[in-house]
């Protein structure tokens, strides 16, 4: 395991690994842009890159290694990655904007957008027997933005987790599922299954943003895609983001690698990705795919307060609810703690929780650099992100690592760059 003084010194020995230094490069980040090198010429990752942006302006875009190792062909800055969970921080914007519209509540009850949830049960663990007895109060749309619902997903392990694969309701790969028409029927067959605990009572990873995508749809009247293409993506300039990528842009498609005993393995090629078709329904919790370029538009709107590229997205106010804490420390500290090294790329400590993502609240705590406020969330193939308003300070990292939490990514990046900013 690579140690800080491994991260932040003697990074020499880069040769091996291809990169380009791109966009306003700044000295103040070589850093950065060294540990990237290092990991790919150590053979840790296929390739790697970043993007640092201060004040709204790219202050560093570094691209170092492989699309595709086997092949030869080199990380671009226009290469392509499958988000998986990053793809949650976008459902949360797109609640905030339908809540700024005066068209939600984020207090108001699921089941007025989903009846579909109107008969919910909660499991509770009886003498020897599976009992379930009624919500204590109704699922509401920040439970669901939260973590908090009651919901779990197939592979989190817990009691309710063998009924989602079950119904047909595999993360990642349930959307791709002939058997399953859109999100209507992925929601109905989720209502039917017990609640892991009382909505409010715990934080529990959980693909609530796949019920969210529902919600969007049914407020807005468009296919959740395509309200994130109007309301988000096409303002902001991220034409490579979206749930799956089109053909003339298929060659930019990274392949998605795993660790095997001699090494990196490839577990998905670009060529070959499932990705390349649309899918039957557009999955909040894990569907899309972007760039760097892309999702460091939309990590510097976040970081400027709901505002970048000249185009203001959510008001301040909205900006800073979103980023803030939401959750009782009591409540979502133990489950942080479980999840923060394969969901955010690091620890979890002095962590809170914001609305789909994790909200530093104590510096001291969480023992390394930073700055409270600092709002963050990755996905299952290493990528992680954070902005920090206070600082107006966005960094982005992406690469194709599964799974998440093999390093520590994103506290490598934290004490490089913060480290150099200071």
């Amino acid at each position: 395991m690579m140690g800080r003084r491994d991260v932040l010194g003697g990074l020499g020995a880069t040769a091996a690994a291809p990169s380009a230094l791109t966009g306003k490069a700044s000295p103040l980040f070589a850093r950065v842009a060294a540990l990237c090198d290092r990991l790919v010429a150590q053979k840790r990752l296929p390739g790697a890159a970043v993007q640092v942006s201060l004040g709204g302006e790219v202050a560093l875009q570094h691209v170092a290694g492989w699309a595709d190792v086997e092949s030869g062909r080199p990380l671009a800055e226009d290469s392509l990655y499958r988000l998986f969970s990053m793809t949650k921080p976008v459902v949360a914007v797109a609640l905030m904007m339908l809540y700024e519209d005066g068209r939600l509540l984020l207090t108001d009850p699921v089941a007025d957008y989903v009846p579909e949830f109107a008969n919910l049960r909660v499991h509770v663990a009886g003498q020897g027997a599976e009992l379930e007895t009624a919500p204590a109060q109704p699922m509401r749309l920040i439970h669901l933005l939260t973590h908090t619902s009651g919901l779990t997903n197939s592979w989190n392990g817990t009691p309710m987790s063998p009924l989602y694969s079950q119904a047909g309701l595999a993360a990642a790969s349930w959307a791709r599922d002939p058997g399953i028409e859109g999100l209507a029927d992925y929601c109905a067959r989720l209502g039917r299954i017990p609640l892991e605990f009382q909505p409010g009572s715990r934080w529990l990873y959980s693909i609530g943003p796949d019920v969210l995508g529902l919600v969007v749809e049914r407020v807005s009247g468009q296919r959740f895609g395509d309200f994130l293409h109007e309301r988000l993506f096409a303002p902001l300039g991220m034409a490579d983001t979206g749930f799956f990528v089109r053909p003339d842009s298929a060659a930019r498609l990274t392949t998605l690698y795993g660790r095997g005993a001699s090494g990196l393995v490839a577990l998905e090629t670009g060529a070959r990705s499932p990705y390349l078709a649309a899918p039957i329904a557009d999955s909040g919790a894990s569907g899309l795919v972007s760039s760097l370029p892309d999702y460091g538009r939309f990590a510097r709107m976040l970081a400027g307060g709901g505002r970048a590229e000249g185009v203001r997205i959510l008001s301040p106010a909205g900006a800073r609810l979103m980023m803030s804490d939401q959750v009782a420390p009591e409540i979502a500290a133990p489950g942080l703690a479980r999840h923060a090294a394969f969901g955010l790329g690091g620890v979890g400590s002095g962590m809170g929780f914001g609305l789909l993502g994790a909200v530093v609240t104590d510096v001291g705590r969480s023992h390394e650099e930073g700055v409270v406020g600092e709002y963050s969330w990755g996905g299952a193939a290493s990528t992680t992100f954070w902005a920090a308003p206070s600082r107006d300070l966005a960094v982005v990292f992406m690469t194709q690592l599964s799974p998440s939490g093999t390093y520590p990514l994103r506290d490598w990046l934290k004490a490089a760059v913060y480290s150099e900013l200071d």
